[in-house]
């Protein structure tokens, strides 16, 4: 998001985070000063613009990313045969990664493969730094998992889902959780911040394994449609209107001492046409207040954000459609802000995933 929250007192990192101008903290509303992101242009990536992972066959989708010492690792949904699996790959530019479509031979580490009964497809990959492992959480069939590793290539995972299907009667959620997103509050709580159905709720948990519901409702729903003949001439309705989900969150401290969380998020409207959205607040509880337009709208189905922040400059990265001739395919492409800089020529391919 995919901007890296950082809580060093704790030993806790988020694996997505967020730039944009401190301005006045608290005085601003919490959804400005976030983006907008441009496309990675051809002299800025080793193959075809903006795409920094893509295979036809494997299909790379739904980021995260994490910064390691001087190597960004990213981590992808992958297809392998018949099965959904988590691959881990890694850059030492922040976009030229190890397997991708441009460097023959090689393919990102198989770091999670769907080995249980409530697994099914994996899906929704989503890092955090804590006790000193890497923790990577993850959904299923039946709700959210987790495992933990301490070098980010060899897992062991939980049993069962950390976050199931919610058995409350009349809930919100009419299918089970998925994309989550995990961040650390002062006090060492955990929040994570998930997609069901077509809206976003909230969770915590004190040890990353038992987690409750919060807020006996979303965070961020769809915004409602405008009333017919209510929009002015030249105005575009919400992009978001049918559905939001795929959250990243990152949180920072306000100049005023404030804790302010971030979200960026997957928003379609009823034609399925997709961008990505930011929302925000002050605060560790309430609803979230949405930028009405898009930080990065393509058109060609961007969905699922993972960022990452250089403190200078940040890095977004989306799954998008890549268009190859007459064919299509998904895969990931890079974003950078500000949008007015100009990169070096990427470098080389790191050794290992």
């Amino acid at each position: 998001m995919r901007w890296i929250g950082r809580l060093f007192g704790l030993g806790l990192v988020a694996a997505c985070a967020t730039t944009g101008a401190a301005g006045e903290g608290d005085q601003n509303l919490p959804s400005a000063g976030v983006g907008p992101f441009r496309r990675l242009e051809p002299e800025e990536v080793k193959g075809v613009a903006p795409f920094v992972l893509d295979d036809a066959r494997a299909l790379y989708r739904e980021p995260a990313v994490l910064r390691d010492g001087d190597s960004t690792l990213l981590y992808a949904v992958a297809r392998a045969g018949d099965d959904d699996v988590i691959v881990r790959t890694r850059a030492l530019d922040e976009r030229t990664f190890f397997g991708t479509s441009g460097h023959f031979g090689r393919s990102p580490a198989t770091v999670l493969a769907p080995d249980a009964a409530w697994e099914g497809a994996l899906s929704g990959p989503a890092l955090l730094r804590f006790r000193g492992e890497l923790w990577l959480f993850y959904a299923g069939r039946e709700g959210i998992g987790v495992a933990r590793s301490p070098d980010g290539l060899t897992f062991r995972k939980e049993p069962g889902p950390v976050l199931p299907r919610d058995p409350a009667p009349g809930s919100w959620e009419p299918a089970a959780p998925r994309a989550p997103s995990v961040y650390a509050l002062p006090d060492g709580r955990l929040r994570m911040f998930y997609a069901a159905g077509g809206a976003i709720g909230e969770a915590e948990s004190a040890d990353g394994i038992t987690w409750s519901r919060l807020g006996g409702g979303p965070v961020l729903a769809p915004a409602p449609a405008p009333a017919p003949g209510s929009l002015l001439p030249n105005e575009k309705p919400p992009f978001d209107t049918a559905s939001v989900g795929d959250p990243c969150v990152v949180t920072r401290t306000t100049p005023a001492g404030r804790l302010h969380v971030r979200v960026l998020y997957t928003g379609a409207d009823a034609s399925g046409a997709t961008a990505v959205g930011f929302a925000a607040r002050y605060g560790e509880a309430g609803p979230l207040s949405r930028q009405p337009v898009p930080v990065y709208s393509v058109g060609q189905r961007e969905a699922a954000p993972a960022l990452l922040d250089l403190g200078d400059r940040s890095y977004l990265y989306v799954q998008q459609e890549r268009r190859d001739g007459d064919a299509s395919f998904v895969a990931i492409a890079g974003a950078f802000a500000p949008a007015n800089v100009r990169l070096p020529a990427s470098g080389d391919f790191p050794d290992t995933p």
